[in-house]
């Protein structure tokens, strides 16, 4: 009787025992993962079409700027909004866009034909994230030039409005080619 009853309380304190480390596995896992999220740049709320937060533009030249774009919007049905932040916080480029971009809903919903030009100030990054209904149609090299032959020129002159601008008239035409609207 004694050595069942060990038994029965060697079983119960192994289930006990696998509960709790895969309890303290679990949380220690969400743990991390909310670390992880909570060191991520925050994606700043969706303001207008130029939302930006590093502060590089002046208020005529965002006016200017979300005026062609609220323009282009209109002719083509393709929604651009522009996002300057100060910092990525140590998280890479893509990442961030890409969220911000899936935050703020970009694009009409099934075509997803949205676009981000997304600068980070202190890294000295730019990125132009595509909509996958506008990437079908504007590749990953097409946005690289634009950026490379359009944008960055101006930027490396502190030219920020006339930089975006060049780059956002020219990803414009490549977008007016494919308008269904």
């Amino acid at each position: 009787m004694t050595v069942m009853r060990n038994r029965r309380l060697l079983r119960c304190s192994s289930v006990l025992l696998a509960a709790i480390l895969i309890s303290a596995c679990t949380k220690s896992t969400a743990d991390k993962a909310a670390a992880i999220d909570a060191a991520k740049t925050p994606v700043p709320a969706l303001t207008g079409r130029v939302n930006d937060t590093a502060g590089v533009l002046q208020p005529t030249d965002r006016d200017r700027i979300s005026n062609l774009l609220a323009d282009y919007q209109r002719e083509t049905g393709h929604q651009v909004a522009v996002l300057t932040v100060p910092t990525l916080a140590d998280e890479s480029i893509e990442s961030f866009c890409l969220r911000a971009a899936n935050t703020w809903r970009l694009g009409r919903k099934g075509i997803d034909d949205g676009i981000l030009v997304c600068l980070a100030m202190k890294e000295r990054r730019l990125r132009i994230e595509l909509g996958l209904g506008m990437g079908r149609h504007i590749s990953n090299a097409d946005a690289k030039e634009i950026i490379d032959v359009d944008m960055t020129p101006s930027f490396a002159m502190g030219d920020f409005a006339g930089g975006l601008e060049r780059g956002l008239t020219r990803l414009m035409q490549e977008g007016r080619r494919f308008t269904d609207k």
